[in-house]
């Protein structure tokens, strides 16, 4: 059985809970003096601790979870099948991390569904997730998936190719799946289009979810209130299995405790980094459960700064957390 799917089989007499009141005034003591802002929500099944909780921020890449969640949807609904065959041709690809792209050949590369939800959620691919949402019918139908599961404060308005292009000024075309051709399409903007189109990207509510929705959307998903059982479990274990963002909740863990999570980073203009996200399920030794969703905004501290906050906010979390 599935590590994480283990809580939905411990009581919650048995588990401890959060000292939220603490708690709260940890994560505004540590995010206090940092570069930007910071929004921040953990939640067990007690309550909940927050700082900007109903503020807006870019998902970035914590998108290709909700993806994944809308095609998890889809397969409980018997609409796809995981094990279902996908031919990925060039045209299909991407923009930026996508390690997909170097298995496509001429002929293209074969794989499954099941494949390219591992592959949005652990290694943040973004061919990947932009496949799943073509072949879900947009990111209209996965917001209406969203919406039909009860999921508010969350929004999905673009895929990748859309997002990432628009924040440097552009749009996209067909050929920007060519690296080479995307990198000098950027170069070749102007430098006040790109300060206007990444300012704009900053304040845009598009494609951003406020601490709150997502904490509360994790804790669903890990206590099988968002996701028939077979769903939940598998994407729970594929959650488990991310290797980006090493350093930030992950590093927070104290022994015992286990995560499943997803990350999210923008890229920077002027020095300025808009989005260092990272959203996600601690797992206590007790088997209890703490959804916990950190958002990091418009900030100049370098990305081992924006790390090491992220996982003093997981280790604070996990501090406060008092067993029975």
């Amino acid at each position: 059985m599935m590590k994480l799917f283990a809580l939905l089989l411990v009581p919650a007499c048995f588990a401890g809970s959060l000292r939220l009141a603490p708690l709260e005034r940890e994560f505004q003591a540590l995010a206090a003096g940092f570069d930007g802002r910071a929004g921040v929500c953990a939640q067990d099944a007690g309550g909940r601790a927050c700082i900007n909780a109903a503020h807006p921020f870019s998902l970035q890449s914590v998108m290709k979870l909700l993806v994944a969640i809308a095609a998890m949807d889809a397969a409980g609904h018997h609409q796809l099948r995981l094990e279902d065959s996908v031919l990925v041709r060039r045209q299909d690809l991407s923009l930026f991390h996508q390690p997909l792209a170097d298995l496509v050949t001429d002929q293209g590369y074969r794989t499954t569904y099941a494949d390219l939800i591992r592959r949005a959620v652990t290694d943040s691919d973004s061919a990947a997730a932009d496949i799943l949402v073509a072949r879900l019918g947009g990111p209209r139908a996965v917001q209406a998936c969203l919406t039909r599961l009860g999921v508010a404060g969350i929004r999905i308005d673009r895929d990748e190719r859309h997002l990432q292009t628009e924040i440097a000024g552009l749009e996209w075309r067909p050929e920007f799946v060519d690296a080479g051709v995307l990198k000098r399409a950027i170069d070749a903007v102007p430098a006040a289009r790109r300060d206007k189109a990444y300012r704009a990207y900053q304040v845009d509510v598009r494609d951003t979810s406020t601490p709150a929705a997502m904490a509360g959307m994790l804790f669903r998903l890990a206590t099988g209130g968002l996701l028939p059982g077979p769903s939940t479990r598998h994407l729970l274990d594929v959650m488990e299995q991310t290797v980006t963002g090493e350093d930030r909740l992950k590093a927070g863990l104290a022994p015992g405790w286990k995560i499943g999570h997803k990350t999210g980073t923008s890229g920077s203009w002027n020095g300025v980094t808009a989005a260092t996200n990272d959203a996600g399920i601690l797992t206590a030794p007790d088997g209890g459960i703490v959804s916990i969703a950190v958002f990091i905004a418009d900030t100049k501290a370098s990305p081992a700064a924006r790390a090491a906050l992220i996982a003093k906010l997981a280790a604070a979390a996990i501090r406060h957390y008092a067993t029975q």
